[in-house]
């Protein structure tokens, strides 16, 4: 399970530097374009498609860093009865 935790996290981090890329682009682009322009909307979904596919990233980098996992043997019934205290 770490070592997959590991490959989702590098594979989105290299991938969020690809998104961060065509998120500035479309930031530069919107600079040139006015709202009147016909491809501006085209460039407001490809800027939104990106930022969707940067929060889907930071999910995965969450769940690649909770991975760490040290298993232990605890007793149920003591920790059910401290829950109820």
């Amino acid at each position: 399970m770490q070592a997959i935790g590991q490959l989702a996290g590098g594979i989105a981090h290299d991938f969020n530097n690809i998104l961060t890329g065509i998120i500035g682009f479309c930031d530069l682009l919107l600079l040139q374009h006015s709202a009147g322009d016909p491809s501006f909307g085209d460039i407001i979904q490809i800027q939104q498609n990106a930022k969707r596919g940067s929060n889907l990233v930071r999910q995965l980098l969450a769940f690649s860093r909770r991975q760490t996992l040290q298993p232990k043997i605890i007793d149920v019934n003591r920790t059910i009865a401290n829950l109820m205290k």
